[in-house]
């Protein structure tokens, strides 16, 4: 499956090269993305996705074709070729 990946996240995107890419994996779901991102770039995909204690970190947020949220506790849902997966950092203010 092919999705196009966009990274808004600190550390992730110089670990990679770029902030935008194309990514074919042979998952089916958002949390094999995941997976995939920590396999194939290592200790900094994981410190820039998961927190200390090896939990998805709250503070990234993952958009799924640019309108649907996707929750920490919904990684399951699944992808289609050709869907867009944006990686940000929740931002808070006020």
């Amino acid at each position: 499956m092919k999705v196009q990946l966009k990274i808004l996240l600190p550390v992730l995107p110089e670990t990679i090269g770029r902030k935008e890419l194309e990514v074919e994996f042979a998952g089916e779901s958002v949390g094999d993305l995941l997976d995939y991102l920590v396999a194939r770039y290592g200790r900094p995909a994981r410190q820039a996705l998961y927190d200390k204690k090896g939990e998805w970190d709250p503070m990234v947020q993952i958009l799924l074709n640019g309108k649907e949220w996707v929750p920490h506790d919904q990684l399951d849902t699944a992808l289609h070729d050709g869907d867009s997966v944006l990686l940000m950092v929740m931002m808070g203010g006020g």
